[in-house]
């Protein structure tokens, strides 16, 4: 699994729309609005990905899981701060990929 870490509006969903056009794995974003805002960067690119996913169909595998190649999860912080109403102060990654920085 490679993470993706860089400051807002660096090109972090941009990288994971170029990912999920090369390799057909779905991106799993925060909501429905965010879902579609991401399908139309796909065909403004002239990319064509599978329709994102919300955190909620994620959890609830509400997906169609045969086409299913991987899954690529945008913002991963906040889709983990919505499980619960604390604050979540960190979170650990096991390293094995590869890590890419701004």
């Amino acid at each position: 699994m490679d993470v993706i870490v860089n400051k807002r509006q660096t090109g972090k969903t941009t990288h994971l729309i170029k990912r999920s056009a090369e390799t057909w794995s779905y991106i799993v974003c925060h909501s429905q609005e965010e879902a579609g805002r991401i399908y139309r960067v796909a065909k403004e690119m002239s990319l064509n990905i599978p329709f994102p996913i919300t955190f909620h169909e994620f959890l609830n595998k509400k997906y169609h899981l045969p086409g299913i190649k991987g899954f690529l999860i945008d913002n991963a912080d906040m889709m983990l701060q919505q499980l619960t109403s604390v604050p979540v102060g960190a979170i650990t990654l096991t390293h094995g990929g590869t890590s890419i920085r701004g």
